[in-house]
């Protein structure tokens, strides 16, 4: 539930004082976790809030047996303020709501062709919220800065608390920067309609992750950074809502992020490519690599045109047509996520500043396939997803 630090383009977009060239490298449209970036501390507060839909491609009859065919459609708002507290100091407090409808996946069956099918649970039936709040705080030093945040999300059949906490400490005459982090989250999952569909009726899981980033101004035009994180997860991890889902009760994580910038000086904009590496023991491995281009048109308008290509092999246990005579000591999935897979996406985003204001309008579209998988897929998911993203987003700073 706690999110790494990621490079913000709104605080690089308030400072009018820094250079076009640092502006293009230091804001991002795909920015990796685990990857963090020095700042100095707010000389002004500043407040924000996006709001975002998310909807995902329908599904046709000849991929689902019976059952709705919506998938989901999500609603997203996000407000955030951030304020100085003294000269060294900054407080922030996040808050999100989220609304959802539309169906899932319930379970696989092989169809008259012996191809897998699968079987979506009533849309009508799933309606569920989402609303989430933190509060952090973060201090400044010479030379550095440490922070923390406490957060709450609530959901219908879910709620977890966390904390998180993270410092950074320049070096090289501030060219070089380590920073370090920490998180933790406790959940607690209670199921709807558990006693009609012979789900659990309660459990919960436990999640820690910690990470470790390097980042370095290579001179005026560019800048890397790398980062790697591990996290566990504990308890209950399979999936309450499918007809079959059994998975380890342990689940350790991998990963290994890389950042690089690179400003054009004649062109004005900066080139921004990322690389993240992953593996879990559930025996999925993965490779994410994704390149935008931040252009700027103007002395207010950046135009931001992204492209990304993600590729995972499958789990240990998953299958795409679900045993009902396994025993429930055999770990077995057929939830999608877990299959092996390939995606790319793309979008544009547009940042115009005015003033004191911030506009940014956000765009994406999302094709998963088995074919874009660079990792062999011996079983192919049917609910592979694909989805259309669109936010917009207002900053004020003052």
């Amino acid at each position: 539930m706690v999110k790494a630090p990621k490079m913000q383009h709104s605080k690089a977009l308030r400072r009018k004082r820094r250079s076009r060239s640092l502006l293009a490298l230091s804001t991002t449209a795909l920015a990796l976790p685990g990857i963090a970036t020095a700042d100095a501390p707010p000389t002004e507060s500043a407040v924000s809030y996006k709001i975002s839909n998310y909807k995902e491609d329908d599904l046709s009859r000849r991929e689902v047996l019976f059952g709705d065919l919506n998938r989901y459609d999500i609603d997203v708002h996000q407000f955030k303020l951030v304020s100085p507290l003294g000269r060294n100091m900054a407080i922030n407090f996040d808050a999100n709501y989220e609304t959802l409808s539309g169906a899932s996946p319930w379970f696989t069956t092989a169809g008259a062709n012996g191809e897998p099918v699968v079987n979506l649970s009533g849309a009508s039936g799933i309606h569920d919220r989402r609303s989430e709040a933190s509060i952090g705080a973060r201090y400044y030093l010479e030379n550095g800065s440490f922070g923390g945040n406490i957060g709450y999300s609530e959901e219908n059949d879910y709620r977890a608390v966390y904390i998180g906490f993270s410092g950074e400490r320049h070096f090289n005459s501030d060219l070089t920067t380590v920073s370090l982090g920490f998180s933790h989250s406790e959940d607690e999952i209670f199921p709807t309609d558990a006693e009609i569909f012979n789900r659990i009726i309660n459990d919960d899981k436990q999640s820690s992750s910690v990470f470790v980033s390097v980042s370095q101004i290579i001179n005026q035009l560019s800048t890397f950074q790398s980062a790697i994180s591990i996290t566990e997860q504990t308890g209950f991890l399979s999936d309450p809502y499918k007809l079959r889902d059994v998975r380890p009760e342990d689940k350790k994580q991998f990963a290994w992020s890389n950042s690089y910038r690179r400003f054009f000086v004649d062109a004005d904009a900066a080139w921004h490519t990322n690389y993240r590496y992953y593996h879990d023991d559930f025996g999925i491995n993965s490779h994410t690599a994704d390149m935008s281009w931040h252009q700027n048109v103007g002395k207010s308008l950046q135009i931001v045109p992204h492209l990304r290509y993600y590729s995972q092999s499958s789990a240990d246990f998953f299958t795409n047509i679900d045993n009902p005579l396994n025993p429930l000591t055999e770990y077995q999935s057929s939830d999608y996520r877990l299959s092996a897979f390939g995606a790319i996406s793309g979008g544009i985003n547009f940042i115009l500043e005015l003033d004191k204001w911030i506009v940014t309008l956000s765009t994406e579209r999302y094709i998963a396939k088995e074919k874009y998988s660079a990792y062999k897929v011996s079983q192919p998911s049917t609910a592979l997803v694909k989805y259309n993203r669109v936010s917009l987003g207002f900053d004020y700073s003052f």
